[in-house]
């Protein structure tokens, strides 16, 4: 019995690290995609292009506070508007990440990057 559990249990524990990963990876990644919601919503009230690039920036600054999760340093945020569309493109390496640069199981990818459109204009 002593033999089996020997060999079973690191294989169990890695497991089960690597589901709690994955697990927190996920969570990023919502987050992440939430963040760049939020944004293009507040993004609604700029009545100009400077104004609806500050409101991001607050919805941004903001999510990321209220977030165990994501680091602000590790954030990088892009708008662009193209005709009566605005674009927030939110990008956070979690290579650079603590929680992630120690994982026994390879992850994904070393950037999560997540965008919303909204369309201006409209009720």
């Amino acid at each position: 019995m002593l033999v089996e559990v020997a060999l079973s249990l690191p294989i169990l524990v890695i497991l089960i690290i690597g589901i709690i990963i994955y697990g927190a990876w996920l969570g990023t990644a919502s987050a992440v995609q939430q963040l760049a919601n939020e944004a293009a919503r507040a993004a609604l009230a700029g009545i100009s292009s400077d104004e609806r690039s500050a409101l991001v920036a607050d919805a941004v600054h903001n999510g990321v506070a209220g977030s165990p999760l994501l680091r602000a340093e590790l954030m990088h945020v892009a708008t662009a508007q193209n005709g009566a569309f605005y674009s927030v493109a939110v990008t956070y390496d979690v290579g650079h990440s603590p929680l992630f640069t120690a994982s026994p199981v390879p992850l994904p990818m070393g950037q999560i990057r997540r965008s919303a459109v909204i369309k201006l204009g409209s009720l």
